[in-house]
């Protein structure tokens, strides 16, 4: 039939240093291993170090977070694509999280510990905080990833603890300090997958995914699976990233993620979660580029719709048109917590980015919290820049005027307050931006709802300098022109969480609408 939607995926090589040339620059680097105070670079952490920038070429910039765990310090890498060696150097206050293999390995020294405890249903888990680092007298300090045991049937009621393991000295401690939990507690009721679980198992870290329709392309855009998504040198991911996003051949998005993802508790315990580390869902369907990337004849489920268990037959990136529109949806774990990347591209050009909350049995998330999620939204209309964002008001007028921001600022979803739109200066087109029936308002944790900005390619996070994790967005409001430019808008979402007072939308996607102008 002529309307016939065909869904294609193919897979499409990054622009950026691999593990490899990482580690080889620095090896090649001057003051790399002296700053480090290691020989061997072979045990240094590295990741794959993307280059910045709309389009980055041989000679991009790019930025790398270098880590030894052994002696836990790190430096930053700031140079350009084709000269890494010649990189500037600085020290760097960044602890990544735990790699799977780390956990993997902190895994079998804790079952090797003779105060394992014993029993068929012990579960070796990923909590939070997931790490617990230890000072020592002179200044040092020892990289430790903690891990949970859950065990039902422990005759105490103490169904959980929190342990702390050193992998260089195979150490582990039965009581971190700074671990603030209630470990009698038993939040939720699906039991945690354990760490042996989720192995990954490679597969590409991005793919260019088309919609058509008949003979028309209705959207062409690259697709980032979390585990690469930006930020990730340093940082912790953005949930499932969306780069050159085109709708009919028009660019309408340069990039799309979930950079910041706080959670605060009202007895006072904060988290930055992690937005990359991906986790088991359902999804049924072909692979048509290998393991982590899945075309689905049926709508995948993730922990919202199948909130009884934490297992799953696919871990990666699944896509699914209804007819009406493609949704792409990743699982997420940060601990115990599990999280629902989604987005919902329609065949009329809209666009509604979604997040939801869960989590697996735990002692923490029936004390009331508040999540927030912070979309980064890389707005290029017909390209970058030329750019303008206005704001519409309920004024009563049957056809409001809208009213332009000019220099770069903050908003709350307050009256009188509509939507916002950004549009390109030159033919008007662009997208509406509607909040979602459950975003909430910002309190004084989550700061604000909406920035907008000027783009500068390394303004990816906030960087997360504090206070208890709180977004620091505000740090790159510093005035810049918004007229006629390359706009950059970050929304947030708040979503309120009472397990003893349940509001209607729990367990439901928060998120904006974007609507094609």
């Amino acid at each position: 039939m002529s309307d016939e939607v065909r869904v294609t995926i193919e897979a499409v090589p990054r622009a950026g240093l691999t593990a490899q040339q990482l580690r080889q620059a620095v090896a090649e680097h001057p003051d790399a291993l002296a700053a480090l105070e290691v020989a061997d670079p072979g045990r240094l952490a590295v990741a794959f170090a993307p280059g910045l920038g709309h389009d980055p070429g041989e000679n991009a910039p790019f930025q790398a977070t270098v880590f030894d765990p052994v002696g836990n310090r790190a430096v930053e890498l700031r140079g350009t694509l084709d000269r890494p060696e010649r990189a500037e150097l600085r020290p760097s206050a960044h602890r990544p999280q735990p790699s799977r293999e780390e956990l993997a390995a902190a895994a079998q020294i804790l079952r090797a510990d003779p105060r394992f405890p014993a029993g068929q249903d012990v579960v070796v888990y990923r909590p939070m905080p997931p790490l617990a680092d230890l000072e020592n007298p002179d200044g040092t300090t020892v990289r430790r990833p903690t891990l949970g045991l859950y065990t039902p049937g422990e005759p105490t009621g103490l169904r959980h603890r929190i342990v702390a393991v050193d992998l260089v000295n195979r150490a582990v401690d039965w009581t971190p300090s700074g671990i603030n939990v209630r470990m009698h507690h038993d939040c939720e009721h699906s039991v945690p997958e354990g760490i042996d679980a989720l192995t990954d198992h490679g597969g590409p870290n991005q793919v260019r995914v088309r919609v058509q329709r008949g003979s028309t392309e209705l959207w062409n855009l690259l697709v980032v699976r979390p585990r690469a998504s930006a930020p990730q040198n340093p940082g912790v991911g953005g949930g499932v990233e969306l780069r050159d996003v085109r709708y009919r051949g028009r660019l309408v998005l340069r990039q799309a993620h979930v950079p910041v993802l706080n959670v605060e508790y009202e007895e006072g315990t904060t988290f930055r979660d992690d937005a990359g580390f991906e986790t088991r869902f359902n999804a049924t369907g072909t692979d048509p580029v290998g393991w982590g990337w899945r075309l689905c004849d049926s709508p995948p489920r993730t922990i919202l719709e199948r909130p009884s268990t934490d297992a799953g037959n696919f871990q990666g990136v699944a896509f699914h048109h209804d007819g009406e529109q493609l949704r792409i949806v990743s699982e997420l774990a940060a601990g115990w917590y599990r999280y629902a990347s989604d987005w919902r591209l329609a065949d009329n050009g809209d666009i509604s980015p979604r997040f939801g909350f869960a989590a697996t049995a735990n002692p923490m998330t029936c004390m009331v919290h508040r999540h927030h999620a912070y979309w980064r939204l890389d707005f290029d209309i017909e390209g970058a820049g030329n750019d303008v964002v206005e704001q519409i008001d309920d004024t009563g007028s049957i056809i409001p005027e809208p009213v332009p921001i000019i220099r770069e600022t903050s908003r709350k979803r307050l009256h009188p307050a509509l939507y916002w739109q950004v549009r390109d200066k030159s033919s008007g087109r662009g997208y509406q931006i509607h909040p979602g029936e459950f975003d909430g308002t910002a309190d004084a944790y989550g700061v604000s709802d909406l920035w907008f900005l000027r783009h500068h390619p390394r303004e990816l996070d906030d960087g997360n300098p504090g206070p208890r994790d709180r977004a620091a967005l505000n740090r790159f409001l510093n005035g810049e022109s918004l007229d006629g430019t390359n706009v950059v808008i970050w929304y947030a979402g708040h979503y309120y969480h009472d397990q003893a007072h349940p509001q209607p939308h729990q367990g439901e996607l928060i998120g904006p609408r974007l609507v094609l102008i």
